[in-house]
């Protein structure tokens, strides 16, 4: 059997639709968000202010399935990070040792931030809403920080001075969920 982190292929792509509706509807009960202008924000597919990233696990050489999603939007100098999701069936089906492999790597959302903040570390800052524990522990443990704002949480990538954090904090935060 080949090891969890062969099994395991994390992939930032356009749109994600087509691999990722479905499980985005398992987790939220909600149309999946497809790329476009947002929360007044302008889309340009070419200039990647839309980042989807799908967790792919391969049961089999025949078998792959996506069983994590997250979405980044770029706006300004931050992404607004949201929808992250896992098939809710996923670990009770995962063989024991690659759950003890994923679990060791902190799982499929903790593997998603990771390789997202490869590529998507351009920018001041990541802004999430967050209100469930379980997702808390996972943003804590990838470097989010609470906000003075109720469920918004920051993860910062540059030095940024105080007044400037508390800016972008205010500014993300009349946005509202996202």
């Amino acid at each position: 059997m080949k090891s969890f982190e062969e099994s395991i292929e994390v992939v930032d792509l356009k749109n994600a639709n087509y691999f990722a509706a479905d499980l985005f509807n398992e987790c939220f009960r909600s149309p999946f968000p497809i790329p476009q202008d947002y929360l007044g924000l302008v889309h340009n597919s070419e200039s990647g202010t839309w980042h989807q990233f799908v967790a792919f696990y391969k049961w089999t050489e025949a078998t792959i399935e996506p069983v994590g999603f997250c979405n980044w939007i770029r706006h300004r100098d931050v992404y607004l990070e949201g929808g992250m999701c896992v098939r809710q069936n996923f670990y009770r089906r995962l063989p024991k040792e690659h759950w003890v492999q994923c679990k060791r790597m902190g799982g499929i959302a903790q593997l998603l931030m990771e390789a997202a903040a490869k590529t998507l570390n351009d920018t001041e800052a990541w802004f999430g809403y967050c209100g469930d524990k379980k997702a808390y522990a996972v943003d804590m443990r990838v470097g989010y920080r609470p906000t003075r704002h109720p469920f918004l949480i920051v993860k910062w990538f540059r030095d940024v001075s105080q007044s400037r954090q508390e800016e972008l904090e205010d500014e993300i935060a009349l946005l509202g969920p996202f």
